[in-house]
């Protein structure tokens, strides 16, 4: 029987855990210190794309002199050797290595020698050493790998069925094992314990015989363990689909690298040249290493795999796999057409990323091997392209190694010299589609320029990029001249450029570092009949000088703002403008009257900002920091010390100086309000509680009506503070979806989780706590990052044990799934949901306060190009019913109030049944 070590027995002899990074100074000087490598030096090395858990590496020299490169990993003399070669290649590459490359670890297992066998370490002098005394702890012998096969006939599996009965009960459910697999694009494969279920690279379920009978166990979400009977076989079957529907419904999953592998397959297989294939091959493995072994046409063997990012760690995993694969191949082809020529499996490795450093190792591999970059594709599957690898070093003649020192250091690196020698050749061949990015770029253009070229070129822009060559307002000599009769970029004052293809178009782009032209560049003829076309000066009445500029329709934009300079837009700023274009749009339809102008703001001074204890007004309240930017301090009360700001913190203000109040409450109403009576004009409050109508009067008499801002009902401040303030950020545009539970899981797991955890510590802290919240003001989520990094995990939120324990309603209606979520008063509405979501795999939620009013519809998920609408769903809800009350979604938040819910429960079941029959709404 296969024994099964957790991780803290595997990592118990090494004394450090599997991702944990090693010291690579500490290893280094022990290293040289017990003369395991004789050295004079031995500096470490740090590799960005070589990790720090993987393996420590050095350099220095050795007692004679000679240059050393060493590795060391405590866990896998396989790791340091290929740590140690790719490094010294990649040396070798830019500065002219050729020195000896040693690679030391406490013990060699089987895995690690058979890596061993692949390398070629030429031109270097390559060592591997075993040296027992760097082993920490208990100087334990490691178990060795298991003799059992890899690789089982799926027939052979139920020969270890003893009774008759247990094996008719197991041909059936591999019967239906294979059915799930055709249905859904897995595999069913033979391992030692059973028969496997492989969907998206990973193990989906498994089927084996034991003592008490034929025992399906399934791997996914919801694990579970059951011994199958005849009469409730069909019953675990369709609980076992219904976990492998969920995983392939949910986006994260088609979207990462998993979904990418299983959609590769058929590129995968064409790229071998593949005529018989198994996908993911090696029994017991999970998650999936490898993507495919198979034959050729000549019968040679062929072992894929496919990564988004091909690391040095994945590439040394997919080597073992390989090597553990090797001796299965008879096995797995044994039923195959003859020719069948097995020995060391040809390599096709595909990735949309390569890291240099696994390039390198690549290049020292002596197995025969094919690389290929993945190219996404909108809405088609991804394709694969040929791509190199960097060459082997060379080294030279010993006489000559010193004299042409100096030359290698400043000479380009084997990438650099690759594109460089294929330009002279893609220039030999220019194809039509060939233009210059330098013709259309109208602010590259001469310095010394006329006034009336200027304003040439300016209509030029105002009617829009012309196709042609012609530069209006230059030379007449120089009208159509073509690159070459005008100079090489260099002489123009340009950067040169360098040719680039994708697809069918061809054209040139800007290069960082120059050029010299060569006479035996071709000369291209000018394109004069696209001239004569587009040059329509002379046909064109003139426009006049006084024509106003066509005005575009303002949409609305994310102020500059540090963390995020240089980024791109994301999808999801994307969908947000979209949402509150849509947004403004229902506002508007909805009341067209023209908005009476803003009165004129006071001048900007530092404001004082004061928090409800809560997370939500917590929140509410930083992103009104964000927005004023000057503050003379931020502090957190319970609504019981509200009083206690006003008599002691509120005095010391400065004169006319700003205070904002956040999701507070007039208790006791005569005192609050006399004492914000004090403060007018310059006294701003948001809130979302239900107010008595002659509080919320007193109140707006006392401080002015214009600095009352309350949304009753809304159970959050942020709409209060969001309908008023409207400077845009990404960075806030995150907090609001952090706390209304719109949060990408990516966000969460790098900030966010610690950050919802820390954001209620800090709520239940009253005074001034500017300094705990100062990290959210600043936003800069790499910041934040880092820094969640370097502390111990949260624990789990409340409402995800909530959400476990308990069934919820599900309402299927037009291919969508609807959620319906009741929770406790003590937990969070919009997380409680957003769990709930995920659990079911549901598109839509219905969450609501057990005991309340206040309803909220939610959703994660994009279909097509928009996503849905909740807010034109609630918006119709409240017109259809005089009992449903559509609230304030300044936060993107669909809330609908169902008016004495207690007494009219069955208002619920309308609700729904009216988001079922919308379907047309949600999708806009």
């Amino acid at each position: 029987m296969r024994r099964r070590f957790g991780r803290g027995r595997r990592s118990r002899g090494s004394g450090e855990s599997r991702n944990a990074p090693i010291d690579a100074a500490r290893w280094l000087a022990r290293i040289a210190e017990l003369g395991v490598v004789p050295a004079r030096e031995l500096e470490p090395v740090q590799v960005e794309d070589i990790p720090a858990s993987f393996a420590a590496l050095g350099a220095g020299e050795s007692e004679a002199g000679v240059p050393l490169v060493v590795a060391f990993a405590p866990r896998s003399g396989g790791d340091a050797a290929l740590a140690a070669v790719a490094y010294a290649r990649r040396r070798a590459s830019e500065q002219g290595f050729d020195g000896e490359v040693v690679a030391v670890a406490p013990q060699w297992s089987i895995a690690s020698r058979r890596r061993l066998g692949l390398l070629m370490a030429e031109p270097f002098r390559f060592r591997a050493l075993a040296a027992s005394a760097l082993a920490e702890g208990e100087n334990t012998v490691e178990l060795g790998e298991s003799l059992e096969a890899g690789v089982l006939p799926v027939q052979q599996a139920a020969a270890y069925v003893v009774s008759s009965t247990d094996r008719e009960i197991f041909l059936r459910a591999l019967a239906a094992l294979e059915g799930l697999a055709a249905k859904h694009g897995g595999a069913v494969r033979g391992a030692a314990d059973g028969v496997e279920l492989v969907l998206l690279a990973r193990r989906a379920a498994a089927l084996r015989a034991s003592e008490s009978g034929v025992v399906l166990d399934a791997y996914l979400a919801d694990r579970f363990t059951v011994t199958l009977e005849a009469d409730t076989l069909a019953t675990s079957m369709d609980r076992l689909e219904g976990q492998l529907r969920k995983r392939l419904a949910d986006r994260r999953t088609r979207s990462g690298e998993e979904g990418l592998r299983a959609a590769l397959l058929p590129a995968l297989v064409s790229a071998g040249g593949v005529r018989t294939w198994a996908p993911w091959p090696l029994g017991g493995s999970d998650p999936e290493v490898l993507d495919l072994a198979g034959l050729r046409e000549d019968g040679r063997s062929v072992v894929a795999a496919a990564r988004e990012q091909v690391t040095l760690p994945a590439l040394a995993s997919i080597l073992d796999a390989l090597l553990a694969l090797r001796p299965a191949l008879p096995a797995l082809f044994a039923r195959a057409d003859t020719p069948v020529r097995l020995g060391v499996p040809r390599l096709v490795l595909a990735g949309s990323r390569f890291d240099d450093s696994a390039l390198h190792a690549l290049s020292a591999l002596s197995l025969e091997r094919a690389l290929y970059d993945v190219r996404q594709r909108r809405g088609r599957d991804p394709v694969l392209e040929s791509r190199g690898e960097p060459e082997t070093p060379r080294v030279q003649a010993e006489p000559q190694r010193a004299a042409a020192g100096a030359a290698e250091s400043e000479a380009p690196s084997a990438p650099q010299r690759a594109p460089q020698a294929a330009e002279p050749a893609q220039r030999k061949q220019p194809r039509f589609e060939e233009i210059s990015l330098f013709d259309l770029d109208d602010e590259r253009q001469p310095a010394r320029a006329s006034a009336g070229e200027e304003s040439t070129r300016r209509r030029s822009r105002r009617g829009g990029r012309r196709r042609g060559r012609r530069t209006r307002g230059a030379p007449e000599g120089a009208r159509g001249a073509p690159e070459g009769a005008r100079g090489a970029p260099e002489e123009r004052g340009e950067a040169p450029a360098v040719e680039s293809r994708h697809g069918n178009s061809h054209r040139r782009m800007p290069r960082g570092r120059p050029r010299a032209q060569t006479e035996a560049e071709p000369v291209r003829a000018a394109p004069t009949d696209a001239d004569e076309l587009d040059d329509l000066s002379e046909t064109l009445a003139p426009l006049a000088t006084d024509a106003p500029e066509p005005e575009a329709q303002p949409e609305p934009a994310y102020d500059d703002e540090e963390e995020f300079a240089g980024e791109a837009e994301s999808e999801r700023d994307r969908l947000h403008r979209e949402r509150e274009r849509r947004r403004r749009a229902r506002i508007a339809k909805a009341a067209p009257e023209p908005q009476p102008e803003a009165a004129p703001r006071p001048p900007r001074r530092r404001a004082a900002i004061v928090a409800h204890a809560d997370r939500a007004s917590l929140v509410a309240a930083i992103l009104l920091a964000r927005d004023v930017r000057l503050l003379a301090g931020f502090w957190i009360y319970p609504q019981a010390e509200l009083m206690t700001f006003f008599r002691s913190v509120a005095t010391d203000r400065a004169e006319e100086a700003p205070i904002h109040l956040v999701g507070f409450t007039a208790t006791p109403a005569r005192d609050t309000i006399q004492a914000a009576a004090l403060y007018r004009e310059r006294l701003d409050w948001y809130d979302h509680h239900e107010w008595p109508p002659e509080d919320l009067e007193g109140l707006r008499e006392a401080i002015g009506s214009e600095n009352v801002h309350v949304c009753p009902g809304t159970e959050s401040s942020l709409p209060a503070v969001l309908g008023v303030r409207t400077r845009r950020s990404r960075f806030s545009d995150k907090l609001v979806e952090l706390v209304t539970g719109r949060f990408s899981q990516h966000d969460y797991e790098r900030w966010g989780r610690l950050w919802w955890q820390r954001l209620q510590e800090i709520a239940g802290r009253s005074g001034d706590r500017r300094a705990d919240v100062e990290p959210l003001l600043v936003g800069r989520p790499s910041d934040l990052a880092l820094e969640a990094a370097a502390v111990p995990s949260p624990p789990v939120p409340p409402e995800v044990e909530y959400v476990s324990k308990l069934d919820f309603r599900l309402v299927h209606f037009g291919g969508y799934v609807l959620v319906v979520v009741p929770v406790s008063a003590e937990l969070d509405l919009h997380l409680a949901a957003r769990v709930a979501r995920g659990r079911y795999a549901a598109e839509l939620s219905l969450a609501f306060y057990e005991g309340g009013e206040l309803f909220v519809l939610g959703a994660d998920d994009v279909r097509g190009r928009r996503e849905l609408d909740l807010g034109a769903m609630v918006d119709h809800l409240g017109a259809k019913h005089d009992w449903a009350d559509a609230l304030s979604d300044e936060d993107h938040v669909a809330r609908v109030r169902i008016q004495r819910f207690a007494e009219h429960p069955e208002r619920l079941e309308e609700l729904i049944g009216d988001i079922a029959m919308g379907r047309s709404i949600l999708e806009g």
